[in-house]
């Protein structure tokens, strides 16, 4: 027994530090060792049959007792009060043989209790708590289960800000010793215990920080907002550094006038033009006098009456001429008008070529109404929406969309065929009619097949194409040719007239 006793406290001491206060919301686990006494409640009365509570020595209670070991888990419902499900196993000496003369057996068992626990905690620096725990519990042996009530008093001591270790004695009533019977399975029986607390989370008693020190009062001395030596109350102007012979105001140039009265406060002036100066004496202020340094009279703006100077010797005076380097015509203030179209050289978008004012002085040769500089067919009468140039006509266009579909080529290849020939001529005779516009051909296949493939054949039918046009004398730089495969469809390729339309060369012309 005493080597038992040895090994349970050696463990205590070798297990680190743990949190401690059963705080509002914390969660706390304890792991105690047991004593367990079932022999020392009991002696033989005087009556054969009867027993009686009896309490003896404690190196008598050890030396009777069996070891168990328990871990329990409490939840802090306040700083007082929480709830707990311990847990135990262990070994208990239950009586055998007749009432008169018992003798005991060791058996294994089970138990688990629900528990409420009531600590007394007083302030924040007690380090004895003793608390009270009670509760409803089973035990389950070999025999069966068993209803009890523990009642236990204890002491926790602590060892750290967050642990503790906890020394208690609890006894359990037994509902099975309550009934009639030749022998008790169940009896009335101590638990002695020793064990540490391990509190979850980071709920800590820390005492609240002290109040801030109360500073005593001190008389402020009299504002000066802007440190000028004058107090505000007898300062006219408390924000801005000033002189006390104007009550505080400043007077930056130095002239005897305030910076508000002063319509010049940077520069030194004279009261008569409101502290701004007359530099060239010649009664009108430096502020309002557009020559400051040369005398003149005011209805000049202080400038000296200006000599007439015309320096192109156009007629127009420089001060009058916009273009006072260049002979020009007084109908546009000295500027010239060198093609003579009535729009001046600086507005004339052609100014060596006579134009109207509508085109900004540009020549319209074939009279479209778009500038020559802008037609792409100067010398052709064209729409304007066609930059110029005359619209294709609608028999040429009906020859090109008829291409589109007319154009055949051997079975799988890109062979044109020869009855398709007549249809390409007529595409080289509209491209003559048009010689600034340009031909796009652009090939499409069905989706059947490769998709690869389909691109390919598209491709070199395209070039068949542009390729016969060339040997028909059609620039080759006014031709572009393309594939796109079975892209683009213009009918339902799950049809056999759908396929065939989608089977195409398109040719599309558009100005350069």
């Amino acid at each position: 027994m005493k080597k038992h006793v040895f090994t349970l406290v050696l463990a205590v001491i070798l297990l680190t530090q743990v949190s401690f206060a059963q705080d509002k919301g914390s969660h706390l686990i304890n792991y105690r060792f047991l004593g367990i006494d079932n022999y020392s409640p009991y002696a033989k009365n005087d009556t054969p049959g009867e027993y009686k509570l009896k309490f003896v020595k404690p190196t008598e209670a050890f030396e009777n007792s069996t070891l168990g070991a328990e871990i329990s888990y409490y939840y802090g419902i306040n700083d007082f009060l929480a709830v707990g499900l311990p847990l135990r196993l262990g070994a208990i000496r239950t009586p055998d043989g007749d009432q008169i003369t018992p003798s005991f057996r060791k058996e294994f068992f089970g138990s688990a209790d629900l528990r409420g626990k009531l600590t007394l905690a007083l302030n924040d620096k007690q380090w004895i708590l003793p608390y009270l725990s009670t509760g409803v519990g089973g035990m389950y042996l070999n025999e069966g289960l068993d209803i009890q009530i523990p009642i236990e008093l204890g002491l926790n001591f602590k060892v750290g800000p967050n642990s503790f270790i906890s020394l208690a004695t609890e006894y359990r009533l037994s509902t099975d010793e309550m009934k009639d019977s030749e022998i008790y399975t169940f009896t009335n029986h101590f638990v002695h215990s020793l064990g540490i607390g391990i509190r979850l989370g980071d709920v800590a008693n820390t005492p609240p920080p002290p109040p801030p020190p109360v500073e005593e009062e001190v008389e402020a001395p009299p504002a000066d907002a802007d440190g000028d030596g004058i107090v505000d109350d007898e300062d006219d102007c408390p924000d801005v550094a000033g002189l006390a012979k104007f009550s505080g105001c400043p007077d930056t140039d130095g002239d005897d006038i305030t910076d508000a009265d002063d319509k010049c406060p940077e520069v030194a002036g004279i009261a008569a033009f409101d502290g701004c100066p007359d530099t060239d004496s010649d009664g009108v202020a430096d502020n309002e006098d557009k020559c400051p340094s040369e005398a003149g009279p005011a209805s000049n703006d202080g400038c000296p009456e200006p000599e007439v100077k015309d320096q192109d010797n156009d007629g127009v005076a420089d001060e009058d001429d916009a273009c006072p380097t260049t002979p020009g015509v007084a109908a546009f203030n000295g500027c010239p008008d060198t093609d003579g179209d009535g729009v001046a050289d600086k507005n004339d978008k052609c100014p060596s070529s006579p134009g109207s004012k509508a085109l900004g002085g540009c020549p319209d040769t074939d009279g479209d109404g778009v500038a020559d500089k802008d037609d792409k067919c100067p010398s052709t009468k064209g729409l304007v929406s066609n930059k110029g140039c005359p619209e294709i006509k609608q028999q040429d266009q009906q020859t090109l969309n008829f291409a589109t579909q007319g154009i055949e080529f051997e079975t799988g290849s890109s062979t044109i065929r020869t009855s398709s020939y007549s249809i390409l001529d007529q595409v080289a005779s509209v491209m003559a009619k048009y010689p600034t516009h340009s031909l796009s051909i652009s090939g499409y296949t069905d989706n059947v097949g490769a998709d690869a493939t389909n691109l390919a054949l598209s491709q070199r039918r395209a070039k068949a194409c542009y390729d016969y046009l060339v040997s028909k004398g059609v620039t080759p730089s006014r031709m572009s040719h393309a594939g796109y495969g079975e892209a683009y469809p213009i009918a339902d390729n799950g049809t056999k007239e759908g396929r065939q339309k989608n089977r195409r060369v398109e040719f599309r012309i558009h100005l350069k």
